[in-house]
């Protein structure tokens, strides 16, 4: 095909020489020239034009510019150029493509014509189309299928290396598994706390104060003497106070001691569910305190005959009553605070146990005895204590900044993890500032309290006198 390209205009030559020298010998073979009846032409004297061309006799004159002029012989002529190009176009159709001579008798050879040659070209070049057609759909076939192959396995390394989590990932989600139950039990500690505190200050229930200011006053010193009790305090002047103390040095002061007791540890053994029925020391220790730091004197008792007379009406002790309510509603805004943050501490779950030693063990090395991990995170880690792992000690461990090195799939996990990590500690930090915006609404309720003692006093003032006092 190239080669017929590049010399189409050459074969195109040829053919048109072949075709002619073709025709010309169809012509010749199957039409050769008539006899002359009359014999050969005499030779006859020619015509002079002017003077120097002799022209034939069967010329009629001369022409312009001294040519020789006939219109005799043009009826013959037209007709010899019509039937040479009528046997040329018979030539053409009947012998050169058609190959139609049978019967003829100017037929030399059994050439076929170029019709057939040009059927065996066509079936012969449909047969190599075809097998080019079939190479090029292997070739298709093959290309598709490697490039198949290697997309899987691309996708199929890909799923390797994507879903190959890190170890540090997995040190994350084993920490975080009992955040929720341990949230739980932090909430019943708070209310516990709570209810317990207000039920104090309102003598209410089975609280050791339900018999008065003095009960509560006895309660309370009988145990600081027994457990609180320091014989070094007051000048080494508490000796004999402290003479039936149990002298158990971890747990002097604590009932006063708001760092010791509360802050410093990261879990408290406190659970209020039922599992924990029994009396723990850190429990009496933050009941200890709470009595001291909120309602050190709880409210007075009333008398039952001075809030109502015999026929059911109020007395003026009833008034009395609900200026006690208000303070003890005021006091309560802020023991909230307090036994939110003790709540916080109290131990949670023992499934979060193992793997937040063994996340402190490989922080601090084969020097960190579980001993000591017990006395700082607690037997039954606290939310406070896993929050302080996942929010400060994880970032404190130099593999976890190596371990970014990693796939970038982890590292994405990573960033969710640390994103999830953060929403919980806005959260309570939000509860937080929920508390605060809380007792500052109080202090300004506290303070304002006596200027608008002050505006009623002027009030009744203007209502009796008429005038108000200037100042």
């Amino acid at each position: 095909m190239i080669l017929f390209r590049k010399h189409k205009s050459f074969l195109a030559i040829l053919c048109w020489a072949v075709l002619c020298a073709s025709s010309l010998a169809f012509a010749e073979d199957c039409n050769p020239p008539a006899p002359n009846p009359t014999g050969p032409v005499p030779v006859q004297s020619g015509v002079s034009c002017c003077g120097t061309i002799l022209c034939d006799p069967v010329i009629a004159g001369c022409g312009e510019f001294c040519a020789c002029i006939s219109d005799k012989e043009t009826v013959k002529t037209i007709k010899h150029i019509s039937d040479a190009f009528e046997l040329h176009k018979k030539w053409m159709v009947e012998i050169f493509f058609k190959d139609d001579r049978k019967g003829s008798q100017c037929v030399r050879d059994t050439v076929p014509g170029v019709l057939a040659a040009m059927q065996i070209m066509t079936s012969q070049l449909t047969a190599a189309a075809l097998d080019q057609a079939l190479i090029i759909g292997s070739f298709l076939d093959a290309k598709h299928q490697l490039e198949t192959q290697r997309l899987f396995q691309q996708l199929t390394a890909r799923a390797h290396k994507d879903y190959h989590p890190s170890e540090g990932l997995c040190e994350v989600g084993t920490e975080i598994r009992s955040i929720s139950p341990s949230i739980r039990k932090s909430d019943l500690a708070h209310t516990t706390f709570a209810n317990r505190m207000v039920a104090r200050q309102l003598l209410s229930g089975d609280v050791l104060s339900i018999e008065g200011e003095n009960s509560d006053f006895l309660s309370r010193l009988q145990l600081f003497v027994k457990k609180f009790c320091n014989p070094n305090d007051d000048g080494n002047g508490l000796e004999y106070l402290c003479k039936n103390s149990k002298r158990e040095k971890e747990r002097f002061n604590k009932d006063v001691d708001f760092t010791q007791t509360i802050d410093i540890p990261l879990t408290l053994e406190i659970d209020f569910t039922q599992d924990g029925a029994q009396k723990t020391d850190d429990e009496e220790n933050i009941f200890a305190l709470s009595a001291n730091l909120y309602a050190h004197n709880p409210l007075p008792t009333i008398n039952k005959a001075d809030l109502v007379n015999d026929k059911d009406q109020l007395k003026g002790a009833a008034l009395y009553l609900m200026d006690l309510r208000s303070i003890a509603a005021k006091r309560s805004v802020a023991q909230n605070s307090f036994a939110a943050i003790a709540a916080q501490k109290a131990e949670g779950t023992k499934e979060s146990r193992p793997f937040l030693y063994a996340a402190l063990k490989e922080m601090g090395g084969k020097g960190f005895p579980d001993e000591e991990i017990e006395k700082y995170l607690g037997k039954k880690p606290s939310y406070y204590a896993q929050m302080e792992m996942l929010t400060k000690k994880l970032y404190q461990y130099p593999v976890f900044y190596t371990e970014t090195y990693d796939k970038p799939a982890n590292v994405l996990r990573k960033e969710v993890a640390m994103q999830a990590i953060e929403l919980m500690q806005k959260r309570d930090i939000f509860r937080s500032l929920l508390r605060s915006e809380a007792i500052f609404s109080v202090m300004l309720e506290t303070a304002l309290a006596d200027k608008q003692k002050e505006i009623k006093d002027e009030t009744d003032r203007l209502n009796q006198e008429g005038t108000v006092k200037k100042k």
